[in-house]
Formats: structure tokens, C-alpha cells, sequence
């Protein structure tokens, strides 16, 4: 199946709650009689089977078509409930309550599935004792075993909300894990270079210039205090991933001198928010490594951070080579870090965050954006 497909977008997308949808309403449609004309024939065959009626033909001529019926009013109603819901919150409430382990997510899609039942099951009766002869109200209040079974329908359909909340967020939470687990092994291949290269340079400086070489050492141990502190967690605030950028881009300025300046700016409500650890450095690692190292005069990185309209921006802009020059072999890494940044952003935003490369008049920009928010 095209992942990208409107069917599949709406497939993807049915259960959750979202201010801005990418698929069109057809497809919310398709996917709405999909899941509900299978739901209908299933209910069919279980009544049939317990009542002893699976093989009266007359029994499925008389109730198949209003059993399908009411299943598509019902599923029509859920969408129509959830995209009122969408429309009436605001988008940050609705932010929060999209997140899976949430158990506020839980209970609204768990209130929309209950309304939609009640609110389709309600339609169907009224539009089927219009459309026919038959009074669908007054049989169905006058018959205990169909209330029985419609309410029995309630808790199984509250039931199967309450499953599927706790399945996805267990995915969720193997999905992050394996990505954490995937960032610790990349990091554990990228340090050790960096830390043999810089002692080599520590060493190299002792005999010619030992304030230099003590200053390098010194913030060598501020960036090992910083980057070994983060490891061990899988969220930090963005004052402590600036707090490493800068002993990591001090320790390169004392190394490469005049060739490397920075600037880093962020504001207050910026250096509060909360992203996944060590998601920043790479940026600048890779601003360092092929935007201002290979050019022979160096030049600027300039780090900055705002927040605007519930999203936490970080720009990352150097004006070294650019993206269009010419690639030197990459000694570490092997090419991993911008797609490891965005398969962690998919896995734990989905569609709300985004990395951007943009090449500018002189040297290129990262753009990070991801939804704002602050340690619990």
C-alpha cells in the first residue's frame, strides 16, 4: 500500500485527533465504511449464531441491510463527533491530548466512540422509520433483548477503545526505546573520536602553550561532565543541550582559533523547553565538519532559538561551504546523524516536527521545529 495515499493517511489518522489534516474528506469516508460495513456483518453472524438464526435467509433479508445501515450512521457519526472536536479546541489542547500515553487521549476517543454509537444507532432508527413502514423506536424500546444487546455493544466498543489506547501506547514506547537505543550506539561511535582527537591536541599544546592546553583541558572536562549527564536520560531542556553546544564549540575555538566564532541566542521560554537529548549537537557537528573546517578562512556558527505559535524553532546556520560543495569522506558517523534526527522526531512527534537543510547566499541552515512544551 502507498503510505502516502489519502486512503492510507486516513487510515493511519481515523482514531486520533488532529487540527490539521492532510486527507481529503472522501477518504475519511472510505476508510469510515470500511471499518464499519465488516462490523456490521460480524454483529450479523453473531446474533445469527447465538439466536439460532444463521441459516434463515429471511432473518438476513430482513435485518441485513438495516444492520449495515446503522453501522455506517454510526461510524459516520464518530468521524463527524471527532472532527467537531477538532474544530471546537484549540490546537494546543488538542496537541495534548493526541499524545498516546495521555490518559486524557484516551478517554476522549473512548467519550467520541461512545457519542458516535449512540448518536448513529439514534439517526438509523429515525431515518429507517422514515424512509419505511416499519416504527424502529417503538420496536426497539419495546424489546429487552435489543437494549441488552446494544448496551452490551456500549461496553464492548469502550472496551475495544481501552485496548487499542494501551496497545499504541506500548508501541510507542518500544518504538522510542529502540530509537534512544539507536542514538547511544551512534554516540558511542562518534565520541571516541572526538575524544582521542582532542587529547592529541591537549598534548601537542603542553610543551608550546600550557595556558591553552590547561583552558582546552578544562573545557573538555565540561563538555564530558555535560554530554555523559545527558546519555543518561532521554529528555533534557534546551538550556542544557546549549550548555554542551557551547563547551563543545569553546573546546573547537580553542583548537581552530580565529577560523571558528559563535554566537548562540534563545530566549527564556525557549531555553525552558523540553526535546529529546542530544538532538542539537549534531547540527553543529555537521556545520563544523562540512561547512567550516574544509573552507581555509572558517567563519561563523550562530545558534538561535525562539517560540513561536506553539513551536519550539531552532536554527542552526553557519556560513561555511555550503550544500553544494564538494564532500570530503566522512571519518565518523558513516552519514547516520540528519537521519537518525528525523526518524527520532517521527517516532516521537509524528507529522509536528520537522528538520529542514537550506542553502543560503553564503553557508546553509538547519531548522528545527517541534511543539513547544516544559518539564512537567
Amino acid at each position: 500500500m502507498n503510505t502516502s495515499s489519502p486512503f492510507h493517511l486516513a487510515w493511519r489518522s481515523f482514531w486520533q485527533l488532529k487540527k490539521h489534516r492532510q486527507e481529503p474528506l472522501w477518504a475519511q469516508l472510505a476508510v469510515g465504511a470500511a471499518l464499519a460495513l465488516p462490523i456490521g456483518l460480524g454483529m450479523m453472524l453473531i446474533n445469527g449464531l447465538l439466536t439460532g438464526r444463521v441459516s434463515d435467509h429471511g432473518w438476513w433479508r430482513a435485518s441485513l441491510l438495516f444492520n449495515l445501515f446503522s453501522c455506517l450512521c454510526v461510524a459516520y457519526s464518530m468521524l463527524a463527533i471527532t472532527r467537531a472536536v477538532e474544530k471546537l479546541l484549540p490546537a494546543a489542547s488538542i496537541e495534548r491530548m493526541s499524545e498516546a500515553a495521555d490518559w486524557r487521549s484516551a478517554l476522549v476517543i473512548n467519550a467520541i466512540a461512545i457519542g458516535g454509537v449512540m448518536l448513529g444507532a439514534a439517526l438509523s432508527l429515525s431515518m429507517y422509520t422514515w424512509l419505511t413502514d416499519w416504527n424502529g423506536w417503538t420496536s426497539f424500546m419495546g424489546h429487552s433483548v435489543a437494549k441488552t444487546e446494544f448496551l452490551a455493544f456500549l461496553l464492548v466498543v469502550a472496551a475495544a477503545n481501552w485496548f487499542w489506547w494501551r496497545l499504541r501506547v506500548k508501541q510507542d514506547r518500544l518504538l522510542h526505546q529502540a530509537m534512544e537505543a539507536q542514538l547511544r550506539l551512534l554516540q558511542a561511535q562518534i565520541e571516541p573520536h572526538f575524544l582521542f582527537n582532542t587529547l592529541a591536541n591537549v598534548q601537542s599544546l603542553l610543551d608550546r602553550d600550557t595556558p591553552r592546553a590547561r583552558l582546552m583541558l578544562e573545557n573538555f572536562t565540561d563538555y564530558l561532565r555535560a554530554s555523559l549527564g545527558q546519555l543518561r536520560h532521554t529528555d533534557s531542556t534546551l538550556a542544557a543541550e546549549l550548555a554542551m553546544v557551547r563547551s563543545y564549540l569553546t573546546l573547537l575555538q580553542i583548537r581552530m582559533e580565529d577560523r571558528l566564532r559563535f554566537e548562540i541566542d534563545a530566549s527564556d521560554d525557549a531555553l525552558a523547553a523540553t526535546l529529546p537529548t542530544l538532538l542539537l549537537q549534531p547540527l553543529v557537528e555537521n556545520a563544523i565538519e562540512h561547512g567550516l573546517e574544509p573552507k581555509i578562512e572558517g567563519g561563523r556558527v550562530r545558534i538561535r532559538a525562539r517560540v513561536v505559535d506553539g513551536q519550539l524553532d531552532i536554527c542552526v546556520d553557519d556560513d561555511g561551504l555550503g550544500l553544494d560543495s564538494p564532500r570530503r569522506p566522512r571519518q565518523r558517523g558513516n552519514g547516520m546523524a540528519l537521519p537518525n534526527i528525523r526518524e527520532r522526531l517521527r517516532t516521537r512527534y509524528g507529522g509536528k516536527a520537522t528538520l529542514t537543510l537550506t542553502p543560503q547566499t553564503v553557508g546553509t541552515q538547519a531548522a528545527l521545529s517541534l511543539p513547544y512544551r516544559t518539564p512537567a
